[in-house]
C-alpha cells in the first residue's frame, strides 16, 4: 500500500505514474476519514477524462445501481478516454456489500485504449482486502498497490424507509439522489431514506464509518430508544414510522413519550383523561407507554397483559374484568377508564359471559352502567340486594357502577320519622317493580293513623319562598321518591347546599286539582308522561324518569347562576304500587268513580263514614289512602296518582342555595375507631373542622346518627359493615356537609381520608 500525506502529494504521484505503461488499469485509493474527501473528489475531477458517476447507472429514483450496466459502459463507452474516475463505489458497497466482488473485477481490469481507472474507496480497508485476497494476481504481487491517504472526520449515515420530522444533517430521498450527494461533497451526518431498506443486509461497518440499516420504524425505534423488551406486533408499519420519525437523539422511550404527549411523566389517570383530546397516533403511544409503565396490580396493567395490539385493546378493557376476582378497586378502574375510551355499549361477547355468571355479585361486579343495557340489569338486581343482602356485600359495587341509583335509594333523611321509613322501603320496592310485606304495613299505618294530616301545606311554604326572592321550579309529579336522587345530583360537587321539606299536596292528587303555579314560574314535564305512557315498561321507564330528574338537576344548577335561590316542588307524585296492586275497594254508595279509581266523587257532597279506614273523604271526594283501587275506575298501567299514598300526595319542597365560602371550607376527617366487636360493631368518629348543631351519616344504606359533647367531633355507630372501603355522606339536619372515606378491616377500622 502507497500511502500519501496530503491531495498534492497524491496528485503529483498521479501525475507521474499515469504516463508508465502498465497491464492493469484501476488504482485504488484508500481514504481513511471524510475530511478529505471532498478535495479529493472535486481535484481528481480536473485530473481525469471523465468522471463515471454510479448515481447515473440507477434505473429509478430509489433502486441500486446496474453493475452489468457499468461493466458495459467501461467496456464500450470509455475508449475514447485515457483516465477515468468512478465513484462513489465504496457507498454503493455499503448499502450491497454482496456486490463486493465488483472490486476484484476491476482491480484485474487490463489496459486498454483506458489506461488508468481511479476507483477511491472511502473508509473500505476491510472489505477492500477481504475481497483482494481472493484474488490470486493480488496476493502473488502481480497487481499495482493501492494507495492510501488518511484525514479526520468520520461520517454517520442513518438508512430507514421513512424520515424524521427533524433530521440533522443532509437527506437523500432515494439510493440516486444519495449516491449523488458522494459523487460532488462528503456527507458527514445524513439520512437516506429508501424503500430498499427492508431488503438491504444489515452488516455494519466500524471504524471511522457508521453506516446503519433499519429495515422498519419498528427496528429504528426500538434501537434508538433503547426499549430491548418492544415487539413489532404492538404497531403497524406506519404507526412505527411516525413514531421514529419523532424520535430526536439520545432520547429513551420516555422522554420520547413525556414530549410527545407534553407530560411530565407517565401517568395512566392523566393520560387516559385526555384520550379524547389526543389524534389516533397519540392513543397508540399512550398505549404503548401504558405496556411499559402501568402498575402492576391495577387493572390497566392486567387489560394490557395479553394485549398485542391497541385494536384489541378496547375488547380487552371490556372483557378481562371476567378473567380477575371480584374487587371494587378493578371494577372503579374499569369503568373511569371506559368512560374515558368512550365506551357506551357493550359488545355480543360481553353479554354471552354476563350470562353464564350464575352469582348475582359476581354479575353486578362486571357492570359498569355506562350503557343503558347495564343499567337495566343493574337496577333489577339493587332491589333484591337491597332486600336480602347486607350492604357490606354489594353497597360498594353499586356506588362504583351506578351511583345515582343508590342516591334514589337512600333518599334525604327529612327528619320526620314515618316519611323517610316508608320512602326508605318504597323506593327499595320500586327497583324490585312489586311490594313486599313491610311496604303493606307502613302503607296500613299511614291509612290507619291518618299521618296525612300532619304535613305542612306546600302553597305557605311557597309562598314564603317567593317573598324572599326564590325562583320557583315545577317539576310534574315528581312525588317525594326521587329527594335522594335530585339533591344528589344538586350536590355531588360539594359547591350547593339543599334543605328538604315535605310538605302536601291538594286533594285529589290530580293536576287540575295542584296547578298552583304562578306567571313566570317554570313547569318541567316529562314524568307524568312516562308514567302514563302505554308502553310502559320496567325498568326501562323507571330508567327514563332518572334521566327526567337529570335534566332537572342540570336546569336547576343552571339557574342558580342567576339567583340566589331556586325553590323545586310538585304538583303531585306516582304510585307504581296503586297501579300494579290486584285490590278492588268498594267505593261509597252513589260515588261516581274517576278514572283509575284513585278517587270518588260522592253524591250531593253527601259526608260518608269509612269503616274499611282505606280511604278519606276530603270535600266531596273519597280517597283512597292505600295502594288499590275502586271497582269501576277502569284499566291501567304504568304509574298512577289521584290518591292519598305517601308517594302521591307527599312533595318535596327543596330550596338549593350556593354553598357559602365558610360552608365550602368546612373539612371532615376519620380521626378514630374502636375495633369491630364479634357482632361486626364499632364506632366511627369524625372530627369537624367548626362546630355543627347535628350531624347525620349516610352509608351503605344506613343512616347513622351522630353524637358530640363539643359539636366538633362526632361519634357514629357502624354494624354491619364488611371489610372493605366506603364513602358515606354527612348532613346536618337535611343540608347535605361533605363526604367521607374510611376502610374497614376484620377486627378494626383503619383511618384512610377525610375531606
Amino acid at each position: 500500500m502507497l500511502p500519501f500525506a496530503s491531495v498534492d502529494e497524491l496528485l503529483a504521484y498521479l501525475r507521474s505514474e499515469g504516463s508508465r505503461g502498465e497491464r492493469f488499469a484501476t488504482r485504488f485509493i484508500l481514504v481513511q476519514g471524510c475530511g478529505v474527501w471532498e478535495e479529493l473528489v472535486r481535484r481528481l475531477g480536473v485530473e481525469v477524462d471523465r468522471v463515471v458517476s454510479l448515481s447515473d447507472f440507477c434505473r429509478g429514483a430509489d433502486v441500486l445501481p446496474d453493475i452489468q450496466l457499468l461493466i458495459s459502459y467501461l467496456k464500450e463507452e470509455t475508449r475514447s478516454c485515457r483516465s477515468i474516475l468512478l465513484l462513489p463505489l465504496a457507498e454503493y458497497l455499503r448499502l450491497d456489500p454482496e456486490c463486493a466482488e465488483v472490486i476484484r473485477r476491476l482491480a484485474e481490469w487490463e489496459v486498454s485504449g483506458l489506461r488508468r481507472i481511479y476507483v477511491p474507496l472511502l473508509a473500505s480497508n476491510e472489505v477492500f482486502f477481504q475481497e483482494m485476497e481472493q484474488v490470486t494476481r493480488y496476493r502473488m504481487g502481480l497487481l499495482p498497490q493501492p494507495w492510501s491517504l488518511k484525514s479526520e472526520g468520520n461520517f454517520d449515515i442513518v438508512v430507514a424507509p421513512f424520515c424524521p420530522e427533524f433530521p440533522t444533517g443532509q437527506v437523500a430521498r432515494g439510493i440516486k439522489q444519495y449516491l449523488s450527494l458522494w459523487e460532488h461533497s462528503s456527507v458527514r451526518k445524513g439520512w437516506l431514506v429508501t424503500s430498499m431498506a427492508p431488503w438491504l443486509p444489515t452488516r455494519g461497518w466500524r471504524g471511522e464509518s457508521n453506516l446503519r440499516i433499519y429495515k422498519s420504524g419498528f427496528e429504528y425505534v426500538r434501537n434508538a430508544t433503547r426499549w430491548e423488551e418492544l415487539l413489532e406486533e404492538w404497531g403497524s408499519p406506519s404507526e412505527w414510522e411516525w413514531l421514529a420519525s419523532k424520535v430526536e437523539e439520545c432520547e429513551d422511550f420516555d422522554g420520547v413519550a413525556r414530549r410527545l404527549l407534553n407530560v411530565v411523566d407517565y401517568d395512566g389517570d392523566h393520560l387516559f383523561a385526555l384520550w379524547n383530546q389526543f389524534d389516533e397516533h397519540q392513543r397508540w403511544l399512550v398505549w404503548l407507554w401504558s405496556r411499559k409503565r402501568s402498575k402492576p396490580g391495577t387493572y390497566l396493567h392486567e387489560a394490557l397483559k395479553d394485549n398485542n395490539s391497541i385494536d384489541d385493546f378496547y375488547r380487552n378493557v371490556i372483557m378481562t374484568i371476567f378473567t380477575l376476582p371480584r374487587s371494587p378497586s378493578f371494577s372503579r378502574e374499569r369503568k373511569e377508564l371506559l368512560r374515558r375510551l368512550g365506551v357506551s355499549v357493550m359488545p355480543v361477547e360481553f353479554w354471552q359471559r354476563y350470562d353464564k355468571l350464575t352469582e348475582p355479585l359476581d354479575r353486578v361486579a362486571v357492570l359498569s352502567g355506562l350503557s343503558p343495557e347495564e343499567k337495566q340489569q343493574l337496577v333489577m338486581y339493587a332491589g333484591e340486594f337491597a332486600t336480602n343482602y347486607a350492604p357490606g356485600l354489594w353497597w360498594e359495587y353499586l356506588e362504583v357502577a351506578f351511583p345515582e341509583l343508590l342516591w334514589y335509594l337512600q333518599p334525604v333523611a327529612t327528619g320526620d320519622e314515618f316519611a323517610d321509613s316508608y320512602f326508605a322501603v318504597y323506593n327499595r320496592c320500586r327497583l324490585k317493580d312489586r311490594a313486599d310485606d313491610e311496604l303493606d304495613q307502613l302503607i296500613t299505618k299511614w291509612a290507619r293513623e291518618q299521618l296525612l294530616w300532619n304535613y305542612p301545606a306546600r302553597s305557605d311554604l311557597l309562598a314564603k319562598h317567593r317573598a324572599a326572592g326564590a325562583r320557583v321550579v315545577w317539576v310534574d309529579a315528581m312525588g317525594a321518591e326521587w329527594v335522594g336522587l335530585l339533591t344528589g345530583i344538586l350536590t355531588r360537587d360539594a359547591k350547593v347546599e339543599c334543605e328538604v321539606t315535605l310538605t302536601k299536596a291538594c286533594l285529589p292528587t290530580t293536576t287540575p286539582a295542584n296547578q298552583e303555579w304562578q306567571d313566570g314560574e317554570s313547569v318541567e314535564r316529562g314524568l307524568d308522561d312516562i308514567a302514563h305512557h302505554y308502553d310502559y315498561h320496567f325498568p326501562e321507564s323507571f330508567l327514563s324518569a332518572m334521566d327526567m330528574i337529570e335534566r332537572v338537576g342540570r336546569k336547576v344548577l343552571a339557574l342558580l347562576s342567576e339567583h340566589p335561590a331556586i325553590v323545586v316542588t310538585s304538583d303531585h307524585g306516582l304510585s307504581r304500587f296503586a297501579s300494579t296492586s290486584d285490590a278492588k275497594v268498594n267505593a261509597p254508595e252513589g260515588a261516581q268513580v274517576c278514572p283509575p279509581g284513585r278517587y270518588a266523587v260522592l253524591h250531593g257532597g253527601a259526608s260518608v263514614n269509612d269503616h274499611t279506614g282505606l280511604w278519606v273523604q276530603d270535600r266531596d271526594n273519597a280517597i283512597l289512602l292505600t295502594h288499590g283501587r275502586f271497582k269501576g275506575g277502569g284499566p291501567c298501567r304504568g304509574e298512577i296518582h289521584g290518591g292519598a299514598t305517601p308517594e302521591e300526595f307527599l312533595v318535596p319542597v327543596i330550596v338549593i342555595r350556593k354553598k357559602s365560602a365558610e360552608a365550602q371550607q368546612v373539612r371532615f376527617e376519620v380521626t378514630s375507631v374502636t375495633c369491630l366487636n364479634p357482632k361486626g360493631e364499632g364506632v366511627l368518629t369524625v372530627r369537624c373542622s367548626r362546630k355543627t348543631v347535628s350531624v347525620q351519616l349516610q352509608v351503605a344504606g344506613q343512616i347513622l346518627p351522630g353524637e358530640s359533647e363539643s359539636g366538633l367531633v362526632w361519634s357514629f355507630r357502624v354494624k354491619g359493615l364488611k371489610a372493605g372501603k366506603y364513602t358515606g355522606k354527612l348532613y346536618t339536619g337535611n343540608q347535605f356537609l361533605g363526604e367521607v372515606s374510611f376502610e374497614v378491616v376484620k377486627g378494626i377500622v383503619q383511618k384512610d381520608l377525610g375531606i
